[in-house]
């Protein structure tokens, strides 16, 4: 039977349990993979035919060598013994019946064909979630996914990785099967450093730029590449794998910062009369999401990439910029959401951690008005939760951590839970009362601990 294929469906759903939004770049994602299996496995199964075709005939050709001969079984009078007499319909081999993509009856009956791969390019600002969705995939699928950054690639001959080095890494990364890696996907990121400098080419060559293009074109349109055994500098004398791309899947990712004017320019080019469009704020994330959705690759081509490496890629999506909800979501849902991870780091000194709903909008806000996107909240937590990090493994009454806006806006450290009787809720219901606490929930204060330990030493010594 044929290895069951994931169904874009099926990717698309693990995609969702990992990230938040960005519907559009997981559907394309989700039917890119799943096309790719259905190539792969195609070619499997044609060459599965081809062999057993080729067995077939080596049998049949067997046996009508010793139909030719008289055979040594006649000479024996073998078919008294019940043996099949040569020459008889029963003596004839017949490959075993295998319910194949290669058979004609498999599926609709259609003009046979090469599947060619459709790559893809994946842009939008920072901090929405391009890398992540690819790492995600890199755990769902059983294709070997090799993650490679364009910005330490360089133009052959010089100091850098040259572009063989990402098959290199694919190589490895199917634990040496080279089957396995002529399958496999490559996802080449920040792929938009790699555009044409704005400088005078003829007085240096681009080397980490368009010259990264050209030496691209070759692995990604699909040829025999020729990728040295040992990484680093090539030796003439060395040995190579030979490594053919043609079924391998390419996928680049890309801030690409200011494509938006460009886009902009294009689509509202009369600026005065009657067809004149408004000024649009650009800086806005929803604005800029639609002309992402509008970009082709004449937009990338002006943006610096060349019109070859471009064309290569037929496919263009685009991320959108994260609001303030979808952060929320980003901080709670996703199955290794950042709140989940600082929960495990509390747990592990016996230690709730809690955070309100108006300390995760303000965690969001702040992040958003940034403008980092969602690398941004990490950032933002570090921070306000450093002291406590730092305090709360050295107080052994401590039960529970508290986050709420206040926290987040500075305006006072978290608040930590002693008072085994002082639940989340109860602190809540009294500070809603304005009752004072006491000494069971108290704000973080390192100086405090820290003149508690120095006074404690002092007692021992006297």
């Amino acid at each position: 039977m044929v290895r069951r294929l994931p169904t874009p469906r099926e990717v698309c759903d693990g995609l969702d349990e990992y990230v938040i939004g960005q519907q559009n770049v997981k559907i394309a994602l989700s039917v890119g993979v799943h096309n790719h299996y259905k190539r792969v496995s195609v070619l499997e199964e044609q060459q599965a035919a081809a062999h057993r075709h080729a067995a077939a005939m080596e049998a049949a050709e067997a046996v009508n060598i010793r139909d030719q001969d008289g055979g040594f079984a006649g000479a024996l009078h073998l078919a008294q013994h019940g043996k099949t007499e040569l020459g008889s319909e029963k003596n004839h081999y017949s490959p075993p019946e295998i319910n194949s993509i290669a058979e004609e009856s498999f599926g609709k009956t259609v003009e046979d064909c090469e599947l060619d791969k459709s790559n893809i390019i994946i842009i939008g600002p920072t901090g929405s979630g391009k890398t992540l969705l690819v790492k995600t995939l890199a755990k769902l699928i059983d294709v070997p996914i090799v993650i490679a950054d364009a910005t330490c690639l360089t133009q052959a001959g010089y100091v850098g990785e040259d572009v063989e080095s990402i098959l290199f890494k694919l190589y490895l990364e199917s634990g040496q099967d080279l089957e396995r890696c002529q399958r496999g996907i490559v996802y080449i990121d920040e792929s938009d450093k790699i555009r044409k400098s704005g400088g005078n080419v003829s007085i240096s060559r681009d080397v980490s730029g368009e010259g990264v293009q050209h030496a691209l074109l070759k692995i990604v349109e699909g040829n025999i590449i020729n990728v040295p055994k040992e990484p680093g500098r090539k030796n003439p004398r060395g040995d190579f794998l030979q490594i053919d791309t043609s079924n391998i899947l390419f996928i680049c990712g890309g801030a690409f910062a200011g494509l938006e004017r460009i886009i902009n320019r294009r689509m509202d080019a009369a600026s005065i009369g009657f067809g004149a469009q408004m000024k649009k704020e650009l800086e806005d994330h929803k604005i800029q999401g639609k002309y992402f959705d509008n970009a082709i690759p004449k937009d990338l081509v002006e943006y610096g990439m060349i019109p070859e490496f471009v064309g290569r890629f037929p496919v263009i999506v685009s991320t959108k910029g994260l609001d303030v909800d979808n952060l929320v979501d980003i901080l709670t849902v996703p199955r290794n959401s950042l709140f989940k991870q600082y929960k495990y780091l509390f747990a592990m000194n016996n230690v709730d951690f809690h955070v309100t709903k108006c300390g995760l909008q303000e965690i969001a806000k702040t992040a958003f008005l940034r403008g980092t996107g969602a690398r941004g909240l990490r950032s933002i937590t570090e921070n306000v939760l450093m002291e406590t990090m730092f305090v709360v493994p050295s107080i052994p009454d401590v039960h529970t951590v508290y986050l709420d806006a206040a926290a987040v806006r500075g305006d006072r450290k978290p608040i930590i839970l002693k008072d085994p009787d002082m639940t989340v809720e109860k602190y809540e219901a009294l500070v809603s009362q304005g009752k004072p606490v006491g000494d069971a929930a108290v704000p973080v204060d390192i100086n405090i601990e820290h003149v508690d330990i120095t006074e404690a030493d002092d007692e021992e010594v006297a």
